[in-house]
């Protein structure tokens, strides 16, 4: 007789066979499923290229048709405001006549009104050129020291006028940069110190190199700022609560020319007790 406690499989090989095809057709099922989903995003995909390509297209016909716009309102606004700095500065001269006291003082705020017109404009232009990517650098070696020598220079009389102490500090320095726009962000970021600073206060440039890259510091003695500003101050249009006149968009401008040469500015402050803006700038090859 068998011994029934012997194990024994239920099935026999023709429904094993059938039991492993049902499972390969499920397995092609699932494949064919896959492979159509596939075909799918992939189509959705493609569409989503074709129309991200489109929308860049229109996105660069759009800002070069406001950068050219905004040109030609530069243009239009420096031609009379060119003419009216020049008149007011004959007049001032005294060429057409001697002028009293008081004629002399509106004339200067006409002069001084204009002169600031031009910098917003300026600066109008300059965004707009960092918006579009459009801002060309040259790339000449520079002499670091001499032109953070001049910048000092021409901002000194600014400085005197205000009873503030402007000194800098320089060592041999060259970088590869260009030297209109590198001045621009020193004279930016000394600007600042100067309006932010009492009179008796300290405004100083310092130079420094370590292995990554060239240093200028610049430090004053100032009304200083809070966190919360710090982390705001290089954001568009953001300016300190006492600055009735900027136009938040100094750092902004200055930063991204520093970026631009491959380097960066940070900021260090604490309210009542100054800041100091570090300009950071790549070794010349």
């Amino acid at each position: 007789m068998p011994d029934d406690s012997t194990p024994h499989d239920p099935l026999d090989p023709r429904q094993r066979i059938e039991q492993l095809e049902a499972k390969v057709r499920k397995l092609d099922s699932h494949a064919v499923k896959l492979e159509n989903e596939i075909v799918r995003r992939g189509i959705k995909l493609s569409c989503a290229n074709v129309a991200l390509a489109r929308a860049k297209i229109a996105f660069d016909e759009t800002s070069r048709a406001r950068e050219s716009a905004v040109q030609d309102i530069a243009h239009d606004l420096r031609t009379p405001l060119t003419s009216i700095k020049g008149a007011t500065q004959n007049l001032l001269d005294g060429v057409v006549e001697p002028l009293t006291p008081g004629v002399r003082e509106y004339i200067e705020i006409v002069h001084q009104q204009a002169d600031r017109l031009v910098e917003v404009v300026n600066w109008l232009v300059d965004a707009m050129r960092l918006d579009t990517g459009n801002v060309d650098l040259e790339g000449d070696p520079v002499d670091l020291a001499e032109l953070v020598e001049r910048t000092v220079r021409g901002l000194s009389p600014i400085a005197s006028d205000r009873g503030i102490e402007l000194s800098a500090e320089t060592t041999d320095a060259r970088v590869r940069a260009d030297a209109p726009k590198l001045q621009q962000v020193l004279e930016n970021l000394l600007g600042n110190a100067l309006k932010f600073t009492d009179r008796g206060g300290r405004v100083t440039v310092s130079m420094s190199r370590d292995g990554v890259g060239h240093h200028v510091r610049v430090r004053d003695t100032g009304i200083g700022m809070d966190d919360e500003l710090i982390d705001r101050i290089f954001d568009r249009y953001v300016r300190k609560p006492s600055d009735a006149q900027g136009k938040g968009l100094g750092l902004l401008i200055s930063r991204e020319i520093t970026r631009k040469h491959g380097g960066d500015i940070t900021v260090t402050s604490r309210p009542g007790e100054g800041s100091e803006f570090v300009v950071h700038l790549p070794l010349c090859d």
